[in-house]
């Protein structure tokens, strides 16, 4: 009995009589409420995944069909970890339990261990940059909380990248739908909680993104073990930022589990800015690149090669404008002084100044073209300033055109 599916088909099924019934809370107790169940001949009850129920909010739930059972019976409870309200829980629903502790399962050794150290602003373009670098089919993105799941669904849709989204507030139905997409290839992405990392089997997973890190070593290996599976290969991502880099150190401690913990490149300080071709850099390639002689970048952000050709370039702009800005008097003046000179002369000058230029050593095939001179403006005297504001603006109509004609008359 689960939620979302046919509720009908349940009670006809409780009121024809069952010797097994595997339940979730929520739905037991709903068909509980409506046709009351005899437990009265019950002699096995048994928890499973317990750590998950608690953390998905169904232990007052557990206490509560815990009530309605028989004291005399045989409790089994199954949890990968203990946390201290499990425990609590154990010591008061069971009498003189065995404890078994099972060695933990460890990471397949078919899934490539990933691991990018990152700003959380990176990391929707380093999924996108993944999508594109790797050759993939299907991809499970986990994200920590609900909320979560379906703000990254919409990220992605606006990046335009299909993407569904399973949490524990979607229905029975939403969730099915969701699957079945995705299991039949019409939505490459879903994006869930821990709900999605057990008890359900999905073949042909090409990678694992751990948006979030995951809070206990346990949830890690459950996450990754969605891929690798069927003796086929597969890759897990874990995104760490400085937040998680605590918890991400106890999964590294996992016996026998190697993780490639590498580093984003340099010129992706700014996320528009990073260019998926360049590819990403493991930790000894941006070292053996740190090792490199670079050329001495200046203030401005360019190399010293740069540095000086921009220094040239604005000595040769001071001089244009000191030659512009000469006052035109001088000119003048010399211009009186000096005879006027007739075509022949001024071709003869510039034979001349051609003669002069092969002189110099400058070759036809040589020369380089230089760049022509800016026309700098003398400045605007203040008072030609003041006199323009004072200066009444042209009349209109007849008046107007009238008083346009009068200059022509006086000169």
């Amino acid at each position: 009995m689960i939620g979302g599916s046919d509720f009908a088909v349940q009670a006809k099924a409780l009121k024809a009589g069952v010797d097994i019934i595997v339940a979730t809370p929520g739905r037991l107790m709903d068909q509980h409420k409506v046709m009351t169940i005899d437990f009265s001949n019950l002699e096995f009850f048994v928890l499973d995944e317990a750590d998950r129920m608690l953390d998905m909010g169904f232990l007052p739930d557990i206490k509560k069909i815990i009530s309605w059972l028989p004291e005399n019976r045989q409790t089994l409870l199954f949890s990968a970890t203990m946390p201290n309200e499990i425990q609590k829980l154990a010591s008061t629903i069971m009498k003189n339990p065995e404890s078994v502790e099972i060695e933990r399962s460890k990471p397949s050794q078919l899934v490539e261990q990933r691991a990018y150290t990152l700003l959380s602003n990176q990391k929707i373009p380093i999924v996108k940059g993944i999508f594109k670098e790797l050759e993939w089919e299907s991809c499970i993105i986990f994200t920590s909380t609900k909320k979560g799941t379906d703000e990254l669904q919409r990220l992605l849709k606006k990046e335009g990248i299909k993407a569904q989204s399973i949490h524990g507030d979607r229905s029975q139905d939403e969730r099915n739908v969701a699957l079945n997409a995705f299991k039949n290839g019409q939505v490459p992405v879903i994006v869930a909680t821990d709900v999605l990392a057990r008890g359900i089997d999905i073949k042909g997973v090409s990678i694992i993104i751990n948006y979030d890190v995951p809070n206990n070593t346990d949830d890690y290996i459950h996450r990754i073990g969605r891929t690798g599976r069927y003796d086929k290969s597969g890759i897990a991502i874990t995104f760490v930022t400085r937040r998680d880099s605590r918890t991400f150190q106890e999964i590294e401690k996992i016996k026998d589990n190697k993780i490639k913990t590498l580093d984003v490149p340099d010129n992706f300080k700014d996320p528009r800015a990073f260019s998926w071709k360049e590819g990403f850099v493991t930790k000894d390639q941006s070292s053996n690149q740190k090792s490199e002689p670079r050329q001495k970048q200046s203030r401005s952000g360019g190399t010293a090669k740069e540095k000086e050709q921009s220094k040239k370039v604005e000595q040769t702009e001071k001089t244009q404008k000191q030659e512009t800005s000469k006052p035109k008097k001088e000119s003048s003046k010399k211009s009186k002084k000096e005879p006027k000179r007739s075509k022949s002369d001024s071709q003869v000058s510039k034979k001349e100044q051609s003669n002069g230029s092969k002189e110099n050593g400058r070759s036809s095939q040589n020369q380089t073209v230089e760049p022509k001179k800016k026309v700098v403006l003398p400045p605007i005297h203040e008072k030609a300033v003041e006199v323009n504001k004072r200066a009444r603006k042209p009349a209109k109509g007849l008046i107007g055109i009238f008083k346009s004609y009068i200059p022509k008359f006086r000169n």
